[in-house]
């Protein structure tokens, strides 16, 4: 019997169509709430569920586009002291986050690669992940405060 997964079930992911025997399908994945059996109705709202992430998806990469356009624009500026070549501080990803939210650009934590500091004059590019699809890089400029 094939059925169409509506929750995730072992190595299955959701809206997969998958082909069990009737009674695995009838007394556990149907009765358990984990599938559905495949019919007219059933596959006209698998359809219509795939179309709708499709287009979500494709909305999330607009959105994350028109984000990393902002992005790349920018080049933030951080002022460290110094004693000599010995630079005192660092500049850390939730300084570069708190920086952006005066920019009035929002992004997560965890788009930032973890545990980098920024700890040298120059220009450094920060890569940040904004989709799995989509990835920006910001230019810093850490400057000698004197």
């Amino acid at each position: 019997m094939k059925v169409i997964l509506i929750k995730e079930y072992q190595k299955h992911k959701k809206n997969e169509i998958i082909e069990v025997t009737d009674g695995f399908a009838k007394n556990f994945l149907i009765k358990n709430g984990y599938a559905q059996p495949i019919n007219k109705q059933t596959l006209a709202n698998l359809d219509r569920v795939k179309s709708n992430i499709a287009e979500d998806l494709a909305n999330q990469i607009a959105k994350a586009n028109e984000i990393k356009q902002l992005i790349e624009s920018l080049v933030l500026k951080f002022y460290l002291k110094s004693n000599g070549n010995i630079v005192h501080g660092n500049v850390t990803t939730k300084a570069i986050e708190k920086e952006l939210i005066k920019n009035n650009i929002k992004i997560p934590s965890h788009a930032f690669e973890s545990g980098v500091t920024y700890n040298t004059f120059g220009l450094h590019d920060v890569k940040i992940k904004l989709h799995d699809q989509v990835t920006a890089t910001l230019k810093i400029n850490i400057i000698e405060e004197k």
